[in-house]
């Protein structure tokens, strides 16, 4: 059947679809919390079968009780955002349409959202440059080629990205040997005869794997103390928010570095080899 936008809401024949794309039309500024989730009446909310107080409800999506009777025009953007994430999953559909979804989400919102995707009895489908969203989102990827194709992977996106990556690295090699196949070996240099790890980067080849498992083991840990109202509300949010962009960057330089020296030993190896 033809598709007709509902605000937020498609219905196309017998499938009923919820969509999500930053734009909010789902909400109405003039109507308070309390009557945009009980429009005719009440303080009750069903959410996929089960019956909640609206508040009970909403403080799952970091919203205190005094905003129950707030506008929501008065709210701030992000505050919308997890409006129209709440409402959203309040609605019975099939499936899940999301654009981008993360754009402009806090961490503790974006955790909120990952929880419920994944307790999400029906089917969701994405499109998101978020790479770690997607890793624990996605069950399948559809890859579009940019040549008219479409590839289909069951990878996690971080494992297939790193594959194309690899792949892409050994038709260069590939062509540069093409290349050379007829050109004299070239005479070892002193550099090349000298390369060799240094002592720091030894040790760091040894460390680096240890402390950045240690890291990932502390994501997930902050990722679950922003999950948990019972953490967030003790040890604060914000705080929380903080110390977990701190401990990706970390994470991410200290992934940097390893990458950088597991590329020079693979260097040096070539040269054995050569």
């Amino acid at each position: 059947g033809r598709l007709k936008p509902t605000g937020g809401i498609i219905k196309t024949g017998e499938l009923t679809i919820g969509y999500f794309d930053q734009h909010r039309e789902m909400l109405d500024d003039n109507l308070n919390l309390i009557e945009t989730f009980c429009p005719h009446g009440g303080d009750r909310v069903d959410v996929m079968g089960q019956d909640y107080h609206v508040y009970g409800y909403l403080k799952n999506f970091l919203f205190p009780r005094e905003f129950l009777d707030k506008k929501v025009g008065v709210l701030s953007g992000g505050e919308k955002n997890r409006v129209a994430l709440a409402l959203l999953f309040t609605k019975k559909v099939d499936c899940l349409i999301l654009d981008e979804p993360t754009n402009d989400l806090d961490i503790p919102t974006i955790n909120i959202l990952e929880e419920k995707l994944q307790n999400f009895p029906g089917a969701v489908i994405l499109v998101s440059h978020d790479r770690y969203f997607v890793d624990k989102i996605a069950k399948k990827l559809f890859i579009f080629k940019g040549d008219g194709t479409i590839e289909e992977s069951y990878k996690p996106y971080s494992e297939y990205l790193e594959d194309e990556k690899e792949f892409a690295e050994i038709e260069a090699m590939e062509g540069e040997f093409s290349k050379t196949q007829i050109v004299p070996k070239a005479p070892v240099t002193e550099k090349q005869k000298v390369l060799k790890l240094t002592f720091n980067e030894q040790k760091a080849l040894e460390k680096l794997p240890i402390e950045i498992e240690e890291l990932e083991a502390k994501i997930d840990e902050l990722n679950a103390s922003l999950a948990d109202p019972k953490k967030y509300e003790k040890i604060g949010i914000t705080v929380l928010a903080e110390e977990l962009e701190k401990i990706k960057t970390l994470y991410e330089k200290k992934v940097d570095e390893l990458l950088s020296i597991e590329e020079k030993v693979e260097e040096i190896e070539a040269l054995k080899n050569a």
